[in-house]
């Protein structure tokens, strides 16, 4: 038994990081069926082997696909294929992002559009067609994985900050919408957590980030992919348009 039992989840960004981790947690949590989603085939299908290996007897329920996450059409076509093998989605999950530390004076050309296209835009088209396939059944949980950046801004990289920020406004605006057809739409928004996003920090910057979180250390993939499961499962029915900090309260 578990919280996630009986749910067929799709999950984007999930070959690695929080992606990766919010699989690996809700497999553990006993999900009935899950698909991850990946930039390529290379990465999707090295996730998808690595889950299946540690999950033998869900093997025959997990799923790779690897849409253009900017083509809605692409995405369109692989929820829906997905969603056809179950005949329902309980959950999506949109979690694909990327980042800058880029000061608007070094920025280079194109980076805060490209920024806004891949968080927010690709944000937009996952939530979007997981709501038209949802309300046929009337009723799923979309969870966006927004960020820290998106509440209080960013000292480097204003176009993730700026990105973010919309994740969380689109979250707000789609869970009032959605909520006449029973789905819920939430999003978390994690700090400075130990993925590939961070690893590059030396010592010097590693303590000053630290230094600025009340918890003293940064967060764990698995840390943020609970409470990504919590606004999954049916521990949050009555929560929608919400965004919950994940960030260990960086002061």
């Amino acid at each position: 038994m578990g919280i996630m039992d009986g749910k067929v989840v799709f999950i984007t960004g999930a070959t690695r990081g929080i992606g990766f981790a919010t699989a690996t947690r809700m497999l553990e949590e006993n999900v009935e069926a899950i698909a991850i989603c990946g930039s390529c085939e290379e990465t999707a299908t090295a996730a998808l082997a690595k889950l299946k290996e540690a999950f033998p007897e869900k093997a025959e329920h997990i799923y790779a696909y690897w849409p253009s996450l900017l083509v809605e059409a692409e995405v369109a076509r692989d929820m829906k294929d997905f969603h056809d093998k179950y005949g329902r989605l309980d959950a999506v999950c949109s979690n694909a992002g990327i980042t800058h530390n880029v000061t608007i004076k070094n920025i280079p050309e194109g980076e805060f559009k490209r920024q806004i296209d891949v968080n927010l835009i690709g944000t937009y088209y996952v939530d979007r067609q997981a709501g038209l396939l949802m309300r046929a059944k009337r009723k799923g949980s979309i969870v966006n994985t927004a960020s820290m950046t998106g509440l209080y801004g960013s000292g480097m990289g204003c176009g993730y900050g700026a990105s973010k920020g919309g994740v969380i406004a689109l979250t707000k605006s789609l869970g009032r919408e959605l909520g006449f057809f029973n789905i819920r739409v939430n999003c978390v928004a994690p700090g400075s957590v130990k993925t590939d996003m961070t690893a590059g920090l030396n010592p010097a910057a590693l303590q000053a980030v630290n230094q600025g979180i009340a918890l003293k250390r940064m967060g764990e993939p698995y840390e943020i992919a609970n409470a990504i499961m919590f606004f999954a499962s049916d521990l949050s029915t009555y929560c929608t348009a919400t965004c919950l900090s994940v960030d260990g309260f960086a002061t």
